[in-house]
């Protein structure tokens, strides 16, 4: 049983240290006063390659796996927490798609579909520098029934209607760190119909400037300002089918077994 890092994990260790120290926390009291998000850290992470700590090598990724982000994410939470705390979204991303939908079951033709679309995800990432918000959480309304349960209780208050060509989502997040800061967001929503629940589940990737998306709300809690975790509204939102984070059903049957954000 080896308890030491790696002496890969050593220098991606080193390396966020360095960024922490040297770039980020030297800025993060005027991002917190401010409520700016840091986009001169996430410039940081993208020349240093950390956007694409946890895309995998056959992708041009740094392979990262869970174990190796938070070695890196301690580190970097040194300089600047709420650049950690976002940080923690993108990741978390990077992994659903990539390791933990490989030890997902699935079909022949579904694995097949997700490779191509993964792949082009991942290129915008290396590439283009593209990084990712995760809004999951969701407000229950006074009086409101729940019927719409899911693993662990969770609602799914967030919907989708299927239509040619993908779907049209409906619905509002909360604490969405990132709040239109962040290029794309890997949202959890249910489609519409018959089916069993956990059939149903989507995990879409809605760009922040798609029709519909607003990110209405404020957020000053002291320390975590920057994180810009507003909410999230989703009005007709159109996301076309290529979108799909995960294939469907994998959203809801990775929900417990495996780490998420909230």
């Amino acid at each position: 049983m080896h308890l030491q890092p790696s002496s890969r994990q050593c220098e991606l260790i080193a390396l966020a240290r360095r960024l922490a120290c040297e770039r980020f926390a030297p800025r993060a009291e005027g991002h917190d006063r401010a409520a700016s998000f840091p986009f001169d850290d996430y410039a940081d992470l993208r020349t240093e390659g950390l956007l694409d700590l946890c895309v995998p090598e056959r992708y041009g990724g740094l392979g990262a796996d869970y174990e190796t982000y938070c070695l890196v994410a301690e580190q970097l939470a040194q300089g600047n927490a709420s650049t950690a705390l976002t940080f923690n979204m993108h990741c978390l991303t990077m992994l659903m798609m990539g390791p933990i939908a490989d030890n997902m079951p699935m079909s022949a033709a579904a694995r097949e579909r997700h490779e191509k679309l993964r792949t082009a995800k991942y290129r915008e990432v290396v590439e283009d520098g593209a990084f990712y918000g995760q809004p999951h959480s969701e407000p229950v309304e006074e009086g409101e029934t729940d019927t719409r349960l899911g693993v662990g209780g969770r609602r799914f208050g967030t919907t989708a209607r299927k239509v040619d060509g993908g779907y049209v989502v409906n619905g509002r997040k909360f604490f969405v760190s990132l709040a239109g800061c962040a290029p794309y967001y890997a949202t959890p929503a249910i489609r519409l119909g018959p089916e069993p629940w956990i059939e149903r589940t989507l995990y879409l990737q809605v760009p922040k400037d798609a029709p519909g998306v607003s990110f209405p709300g404020e957020w000053d809690p002291m320390g975590m300002r920057g994180t810009v975790s507003r909410d999230m509204s989703q009005e007709d939102v159109f996301v076309p089918d290529d979108a799909e984070v995960l294939p469907p059903g994998c959203s809801g049957r990775c929900t417990t077994p495996f780490p998420t954000s909230s």
